[in-house]
């Protein structure tokens, strides 16, 4: 894919359902959303957008559009990063990852497994 897609924050909920459950129709992702935040006309219209995005398909079956993911969730969150990486950080990882972790609690094992991959990456 040439552009990244944006995918805007509620449209990161929908698609996490879609990545779990696909393929479903846009009655069986609103089930599974929370219910006081979610309308089924809410999640139809997130539904076309993804799909205009490119992010989603959808074929007919009966009366319902049944949908499944064209672009899988590491993919998305791949060119989700690079993009922040480069509107927040100017493209630099170093400071990004000082950021992080400088201000995020981290548990025993998450340290272990950066230690590794920067152990791996400096090989």
């Amino acid at each position: 894919m040439s552009e990244a897609p944006k995918i805007s924050d509620a449209e990161w909920e929908v698609m996490k359902v879609v990545w779990d459950h696909a393929p479903m129709t846009a009655t069986e992702v609103l089930e599974l959303l929370p219910h006081d935040q979610w309308k089924q006309k809410t999640v139809n219209t997130f539904l076309a957008r993804l799909e205009a995005k490119g992010v989603v398909d959808s074929h007919r079956e009966g009366r319902a559009n049944v949908y499944r993911p064209l672009l899988s969730e590491s993919e998305c969150r791949r060119m989700e990063g690079s993009h922040f990486l480069s509107k927040v950080f100017r493209g630099k990882v170093a400071p990004m990852m000082l950021h992080f972790i400088e201000n995020e609690d981290l548990s025993d094992g998450e340290l272990q497994e950066l230690r590794a991959i920067l152990e791996r990456k400096g090989k």
